[in-house]
This record gives structure tokens, sequence and C-alpha cells, in this order.
């Protein structure tokens, strides 16, 4: 936080892009204090029945607000659904009445401990999607803590439309219902990309800068804010001369967007003629088509670990084939490339879970896990297979870390293939099975791994995570995640150079992919197949179209000669702002630095 007189600067984490110019709106989420006593025998049943009586509430609450929203948006009613999962989750429900007993302590004393029991299993969760759900879980706790103490949620009836909201956190029941305000942005002290308040504002289009300490603390309702959600920035109190630069980059922004949207069907080849491929990253099956009228060339990244989640029973085939196909038909010609679940015990799916690992995110998880329950695994790839016939369709295997893993999982899916063509069940005559890249070991045997896979797939925000051994979700080394790392550049030359020898198609799906900034150093390696989020596409295509293969083979040779990410870094951005400068997408784009 920077200070100048009576304004304040915040930096943060951009979340959703574009700009906002706004009175504040101040949502109050201080803490409730907990009572905390000891209870008798006699008094369990009570207990027992107050926190029954308060999940009950709960869901009734949670289920009124998803039932009354008026823009359908499927993002919201998904986290909504969440909620109301693990308003029932035996993590949750069956482990405070044990405390109520055992430790005879009232209910709102259990639930607290039990909350926080829960949070830490979420943060020790490698994935940053999953690690984010524990704010859900802290949500879910604080609305029934409140309904056992009487307290009330908090009151957003007052939000005024065209107000910017300035909480420490918000709910997705709190976004649900803000989304009926008509209000211009949102800026938390705490969240990350893939937080729900993240995901609620992409899905809007709404400016959002999250992680941005204790904002909330000096913000007052009423005040005057610029949020730039393109740059992480949030100004309170600005200047007048601020306000009208930030009015000026509105409207450009606007403007710019409106342009590269109007052609984001068009094929992005770059100026010397080489075809970019770029996909989209999805959650669900309903997404397919929203990826696609957003110009994707097909899907990119299927993640199907979301059909396992919040739910008391496991998918079956059927339902998982009915999923794939949904996929497979929307993407058409293009195709999907479908990754295997990529959870663990670790998840904190009901139907799966194991006891609890000392390192859950080294342990039985992904592929592992899959090859460890060969039953489930085969459920999923006999509903693949069958999806198979419906379109083009890739398997993409996670986690892998040798041939062992490869070579095990190919025999599975032939015996798969051999039961179902002796049940007549038609599916396409070969299915491409690749493997996700994502290990230091995998990469390290590329050229191995590059003879007995169709395909790779090249996931960055792992693979650089245990690289350079850096938790971006920990503050104090998130500075050391560099993607521009020279160690990181050689490894994905390597891995690049190995595909291209076996002939075999070679992808990139991490965040690298979507950031413009980065486009012409993965051209520059030989990358042309790119996989991003849906939001990311037309504007990745836009910059693929601004550039030339050769000018970023150039830039790579050029890089590749320096000794350190920072000497990496300021060259890239020095090169990469004169590529795209015609392109003008400063005001679309967050600059290079040392995050991802």
């Amino acid at each position: 936080m920077s200070r100048r007189a009576n304004r304040l600067v915040f930096e943060g984490i951009g979340v959703s892009p574009g700009y906002a110019i706004g009175r504040a709106h101040r949502v109050d989420r201080s803490r409730v204090k907990v009572p905390k006593y000891r209870i008798d025998d006699a008094e369990i049943p009570a207990q027992l029945d107050r926190f029954e009586a308060a999940l009950t509430a709960s869901e009734s609450q949670i289920g009124e607000i998803r039932d009354t929203l008026t823009q359908g948006s499927s993002d919201h009613e998904m986290i909504l659904d969440m909620h109301l999962m693990m308003l029932r989750d035996a993590m949750l429900v069956d482990a405070t009445q044990d405390a109520i007993r055992s430790d005879r302590i009232n209910a709102e004393w259990a639930l607290g401990k039990v909350m926080r029991t829960v949070k830490q299993m979420f943060a020790n969760i490698e994935d940053e999607y999953f690690r984010e759900r524990r704010t859900d879980v802290e949500f879910v706790g604080r609305r029934v803590l409140r309904n056992l103490m009487g307290t009330g949620q908090p009151n957003l009836s007052l939000v005024r439309p065209g107000s910017i909201v300035v909480a420490h956190d918000l709910s997705p029941a709190d976004t649900a219902f803000l989304t009926e305000k008509a209000i211009l942005g949102f800026a938390t002290d705490v969240g990350g990309k893939t937080s729900h308040t993240a995901i609620m504002a992409r899905s809007l289009e709404l400016p959002a800068v999250v992680g941005l300490d204790d904002i909330s603390q000096h913000v007052g309702t009423g005040d005057t804010l610029v949020i730039d959600g393109t740059h992480g920035r949030v100004i309170v109190r600005p200047t007048g001369e601020e306000i009208a630069r930030y009015q000026r980059w509105q409207h450009r922004y606007a403007t710019h967007l409106a342009k590269i949207t109007a052609v984001r069907h068009t094929p992005a080849d770059t100026l010397d003629g080489v075809p970019i491929h770029v996909a989209a990253n999805i959650e669900r099956p309903d997404e397919a088509q929203s990826a696609m009228e957003a110009g994707a060339d097909g899907v990119g990244l299927y993640r199907t670990e979301y059909l396992y989640m919040n739910r008391a029973t496991l998918p079956d085939e059927e339902e998982q084939y009915a999923a794939y196909r949904t996929v497979v038909e929307a993407t058409g010609e293009a195709g999907a490339t479908i990754r295997t679940l990529d959870l663990g015990g670790d998840k904190l799916i009901e139907p799966i879970k194991q006891n609890r690992e000392l390192n859950p995110v080294m342990g039985l998880r992904a592929v592992r896990y899959c090859l460890h329950e060969p039953v489930l695994f085969k459920a999923q790839l006999r509903a693949l297979l069958r999806a198979s016939a419906h379109g083009n369709l890739r398997i993409l295997v996670p986690l892998i870390s040798g041939l062992v893993e490869v070579r095990a999982v190919r025999a599975l899916l032939e015996s798969c293939r051999t039961e179902l063509a002796a049940e007549g069940v038609a599916m396409a005559d070969s299915v491409p099975l690749g493997a996700m890249i994502e290990l230091p070991s995998a990469a390290a045997i590329a050229d191995l791994l590059a003879r007995e896979c169709d395909f790779f797939a090249i996931g960055t925000n792992d693979l650089i995570q245990y690289m350079l051994a850096v938790d971006r979700g920990n503050e104090h080394v998130a500075h050391l995640y560099r993607p521009l790392h020279p160690a990181v550049l050689r490894v994905l030359a390597s891995i690049v150079t190995a595909a291209n020898t076996a002939g075999i198609a070679v992808s990139l799906c991490g965040q690298m992919a979507s950031e413009p900034g980065y486009l012409p150093v993965l051209l520059g390696l030989g990358l042309t197949r790119l996989s991003m989020n849906t939001t990311s596409v037309a504007v990745l295509k836009s910059a693929a179209r601004a550039v030339s293969v050769i000018d970023c083979a150039t830039l790579f040779a050029e890089i590749s000669a320096l000794d350190t990410a920072p000497a990496i870094e300021a060259c890239v951005g020095l090169r990469v702002g004169e590529m795209l400068k015609e392109l003008d997408l400063d005001d679309l784009v967050a600059p290079l630095d040392g995050g991802d």
C-alpha cells in the first residue's frame, strides 16, 4: 500500500480485467465471537438439536438464494450447490456432532474446532482451485454459526446499483445477490485467481482485484474508488487527474475489447502464416459450447474431477458417458482433450476418502490413485471410449512420472476396448492417449515418453512449482515463482524438442498460455498449440495474429543467452511491447513480472 495525503493505492491480484470508477460500499464481514462452554450429558441432545436446526436454516437460506437468481449463472449455481453439499458433508456434520458428544462442548465451539481442522486440510492441497475452497468451508461454517447464535446474516440490501463492493471476502451467496444490484466491481482483502469471487467476477465480466491484505480497513462506504482489474490495483480517493485518466482507459478498454471479440472466430495465423491453435480449458460439460462461441479451437483440457465433487456417490459410467459426449459433440471437428481423474484422498471426495496421508500432494493421487482403483478407473475409460464414437476425443493422463504408468494406463484402456467391442458398443477406431508433463521426472525423460505417447500437454502451473520448489499460494516465497526462469525455459525447450523428434503434438495448458506477454516466448520455443481459460481466447488469438514466428524465434535465442529471470523478464517485456505495440494490449493484460 502506498499513501499520499488522503489518497491510498493498494496492489493485489487482478482476477478479472477492466476498469471501474465509482463509490465504495463496504461490506462488514466482522467475525462473530463464538461462545465456548462445557455441557453435561443431559445437555447433549439439546445441542445436537440446535446444530441440526442451524443446518436446516442454512440450507433453506442458500436454497432460496439459488432459486431466486434471475440471471441463471451456471457459476453461481455450481458454487451454491457446492455449499449445499458441504452443509451435509460428514467431515463437517458428523465431526461436529462427535465433538459435541465426546468433548462435552456447545455446538458453536464444536463447529469452530471442526472448521479449523477442515480448512487446514484444504490449505495443504496442492491444486490452487481446491486450495481456495477453504474459503467456501469458512463461509458455510460462518452461516451455520450465525444461525446457531441467532445473529442473522449480513444485510446487503443497502448496496446501491453502481457501487464498488469492498469486503474482507465475499461468499457466493453474497455475489449471487449482488449481481442483481448491477454493481461495478469487487475488491477484497483475500482470495486468489481461482477464488469464488474471481470466478464470479470473470463470469459477470466485472473488474475485480483480490488479495489486497487490509483494504477493507481503509475504505469507508461512499469513498471514491478506481478498480484496475487488469493490473491488480485499487486507488482509494483518487485525484481528479487519475479519474480522468482511468475514464480514458475505460473507454479504450471497451472499444478495444469489442474489436477483439468481433474477430474471435478468425483463425489465429501469425504474420508469417503459421497457424496457432488456441483451445479452452473447461470444468463442466456445459462450458464446451460457451468456449466454442468464444472463438476457441476446441477444448484443450476438460478437467473431469468436477464430475466427482460435492456428491455422496460416484458418477457411474452412464453419467460420465453423457458428460463426455456433450463435450465432444459441442466441439465438433476441433475436438476435445479430456483429462482423466486428477484427484485423490486429499481432495475430500466423500465416496473415495482414504486415511489421511502425511503429504497428500505427493501421495496417492491422480493416475496413481486411478491405477490403485482399477474398477473406478475402468468406468471412466469405458465412458471415454464410448464418447469417442461421437467426435474427436483425446485422453490425457495427469501426474505421469514414468513409462510404467503410461504402459499400465494403455493396457487398461485396451482391456476396456476389448470388453466394449465384445458388447457391440460403438467407439472410434483409435483414441489418442497423451501424458501431462507436469513433473520434473516426466520432463527429464520426455524423449522416452514421446515414444509411447500420442501427444504431450505441458502443465506449467505445477511443473514450475515443482522445479523451483515454490508454492504460489505462500506469500513468503510466491515472488520466486518465475515462469521465465532460465531452468524453466530450458526444460520447456527440451520437452518440445522431444515431442518434435518423435513426431507427436505438444500443447501447453498452464497459466502461461493465457498471458499474451508470454506468447512470443512460447512461439519462439516452437509451441503452437495453447489452451487457456475461455475469457483469454480472443485476446490470445489477436496477439498471435500480430507477431511472426521468425521474430519470436529470434527473441527466444536472445533470452537463451541471459542467465537470470529478472534479466529475461526485462528483455521480454521490452521486446514483446514492441511486437504487440500496434495491438495495444496494455489495457487488456497485466505487464510481465515475477508472478503468473
